[in-house]
């Protein structure tokens, strides 16, 4: 059992106050749209997609990707870099097709069809898309680079001084969504890997997004169980296993899906190799001052083709220290 991979998670870094009735638009109410046809990316250049200047406070609603099937810049191999607020160091930095729940090669990507949910994604050959809510104060500027050159289209839209929803949540003004990536660890049997450690200052937030990607010798790894240390509580398990963390079970036997809380965007049964998401939005995992998240890679005890089983309690089986 060679281990698992978690690729990313998203983390909205929030206080939260409940939606009572519909949010209001005013006349300080702005759109924000940008669409390119035909722009042209250099080869291993960051290209500015998107460019909002300095003003009113707002946020991203939707952003969409793609580039001719012929030169295919927008894949695998494509860095998406959001700087919100003039910073210098992006806080979101993802692969293109990893940002949107899907751990292989578009080659490989674009035989499951066309297919589309609430939040992300991907009808053609090219054709990513999300509706990720992506709030800054005074502005925002989106980035893309791959290895090689060649001809992009992109669309961008956004709102100004129009309050943030996500799910059934009006967010404070001063929201931001934060990205933790763990990439490209091999992990021995049993090993524990810890995908999210918020800052240690006291931040409330909102586990948002998984998106979890895992490659080894056979699906057994699939029996790790994803934990959560909330605040100062005990730990909790998020899931009895790894694929019922994203709504399916028997090692995904079924093939894949996509829905608008999770899906199964890469599976290879008999390669061991798998990529699904999950989203919280209906579900919120919250914390008010701190957010540790980890997975295991297997579980004890796993006996021939007995199923393992994750423990039953914190106690009984401490979790990673």
């Amino acid at each position: 059992m060679a281990g698992g991979r978690l690729a990313l998670a998203f983390c909205l870094v929030v206080a939260f106050s409940c939606v009572c009735g519909s949010v209001k638009l005013t006349s300080e109410s702005e759109s924000i749209a940008v669409a390119t046809k035909n722009g042209y990316m250099l080869a291993d250049t960051e290209t500015t997609l998107l460019d909002v200047p300095a003003g009113k406070p707002g946020y991203l609603t939707e952003q969409w990707f793609t580039s001719s099937p012929s030169q295919n810049n927008m894949n695998e191999n494509t860095r998406i870099r959001i700087y919100v607020d003039n910073e210098t160091v992006p806080s979101i930095d993802f692969m293109l097709l990893w940002g949107h729940g899907i751990g292989c090669a578009e080659s490989i990507a674009t035989q499951q069809g066309p297919w589309g949910t609430r939040r992300i994604g991907h009808e053609a050959d090219g054709g990513i898309y999300n509706t990720y809510r992506i709030p800054f104060g005074r502005s925002i500027r989106v980035t893309a680079q791959n290895p090689g050159a060649g001809f992009y289209w992109y669309i961008g839209r956004g709102l100004r001084n129009v309050p943030l929803v996500v799910g059934e949540f009006e967010l404070p003004s001063n929201t931001r969504l934060k990205l933790y990536k763990t990439e490209g660890q091999t992990l021995a049997p049993l090993e524990y890997l810890t995908a999210v450690t918020t800052p240690a200052e006291d931040t409330s937030g909102w586990l948002y997004m998984i998106t979890f990607g895992g490659s080894s010798t056979d699906l057994t790894y699939l029996e790790g169980c994803f934990r959560a240390e909330v605040d100062d509580k005990p730990m909790q398990f998020l899931s009895s296993g790894t694929e019922d963390l994203f709504l399916s079970a028997s090692y995904f036997n079924k093939g894949f899906f996509h829905d608008n809380h999770a899906g199964l965007t890469c599976f290879d049964e008999k390669g061991g190799t798998m990529s699904a998401y999950k989203f919280f939005e209906e579900d919120p995992v919250l914390f008010s001052k701190s957010l540790k998240l980890s997975w295991r890679n297997g579980e004890w005890p796993y006996h021939g083709e007995a199923p393992g089983a994750c423990p039953i309690t914190y106690e009984q089986h401490p979790g990673p220290t």
